[in-house]
């Protein structure tokens, strides 16, 4: 069946502020359990009361009981440990703002832009840096069960259900991993041989020292889409079902009536928004180069650029003077 009918991920308009509406506006903690002042089951009961979470068939109830209870306090050696908000107040992005006699869009700053490479980044952070990161874009999930509200016995004070530390860095680390085949793929690294591994069955990638078997005998079909030895299009195939897989039914179309009706899709949280980030990416749609100086990853469409930022040029100038400098002494030359 043809794809003329097909629309381009170019010709798609991408906004990304509903996903950063909710920034608690106190900060976020770390918290020994999900509200603070109440105990877990406490916790479960109201939300139970409010929302049922009770079984485990994919739907959006107990896709939060997963995220949210399950992976939180699945390991029964340590105190599991709670990213909340400190209270029920949320600063908010302004979706539509007024310049001069037009009125524009917000849309992706050069931080939102690079949202996945700093998720991914913080794999080799501390729980301070992930903390850092929730405080300036906020949680990764907003959906209704979140907005319950809690009141702290003693103070009285109303907060937000948090979300469990364990996951964040679960996501982080899924994402990571992502991050690290696809700047394999972008760079022609060889070691990408030791990652898609082609034997008598099939395909399978080792990926964090587990083996992902990407086709078997079960799609054995697939293997007639890349010559014999082929590391690059299985590893991008990998990627595009774990794309799939995270940005399914997370993206929403909205008219903006204030700017002639045009259509935007919007990511519903932030964590779909931080995937969406990769796939633009890895399509092509946005150039992401380190920089030489900081080593930090920044938005460019000339490929010639190197800096992040202006403070990084001067750097890297004050360094090539230092370095000018140093030669003329050496070489017994008057400065």
């Amino acid at each position: 069946m043809g794809n003329e009918h097909a629309i381009s991920l170019r010709d798609i308009k991408i906004g990304a502020y509903t996903s950063l509406l909710s920034v608690c506006q106190d900060g976020y903690s770390l918290s020994g359990v999900p509200v603070p002042g109440f105990d877990t089951s406490e916790v479960i009961a109201r939300v139970n009361e409010c929302q049922p979470l009770t079984s485990a068939d994919g739907s959006f109830e107990s896709e939060i009981l997963t995220t949210v209870f399950n992976i939180g306090l699945k390991r029964g050696e340590a105190e599991p440990l709670w990213i909340t908000p400190n209270s029920i107040r949320h600063r908010r992005y302004i979706p539509l703002e007024k310049s001069k006699k037009e009125v524009l869009v917000t849309q992706l700053s050069p931080d939102e832009y690079t949202l996945h490479r700093q998720f991914a980044g913080l794999s080799s952070k501390d729980e301070k840096n992930i903390l850092n990161f929730v405080n300036k874009y906020g949680l990764l999930k907003r959906h209704s069960v979140h907005n319950l509200v809690f009141k702290k016995r003693d103070t009285g004070q109303q907060v937000h259900l948090g979300e469990s530390l364990l996951w964040w860095q679960e996501e982080i680390s899924d994402l990571a991993t992502c991050l690290e085949l696809w700047d394999m793929v972008s760079s022609d690294d060889k070691e990408l041989k030791d990652i898609v591994l082609w034997h008598r069955d099939g395909i399978a990638l080792k990926l964090d020292n587990s083996y992902i078997h990407l086709v078997s005998r079960t799609n054995m079909n697939l293997l007639s889409r890349w010559h014999k030895g082929d590391l690059k299009g299985p590893a991008l195939y990998y990627l595009s079902l774990e794309l799939d897989k995270r940005l399914l039914n997370t993206l929403t179309p909205r008219m903006l009536a204030l700017r002639n009706c045009e259509v935007y899709f919007f990511p519903d949280t932030l964590l779909s928004a931080i995937w969406l980030m990769f796939l633009l990416e890895i399509s092509g749609r946005t150039r992401l180069l380190p920089c030489v100086i900081c080593g930090e990853y920044f938005h460019t469409q000339d490929p010639r650029a190197r800096f992040c930022s202006a403070r990084c040029r001067m750097r890297n100038y004050r360094s090539a003077q230092k370095l000018k400098g140093r030669k003329k002494v050496k070489g017994g030359k008057k400065i």
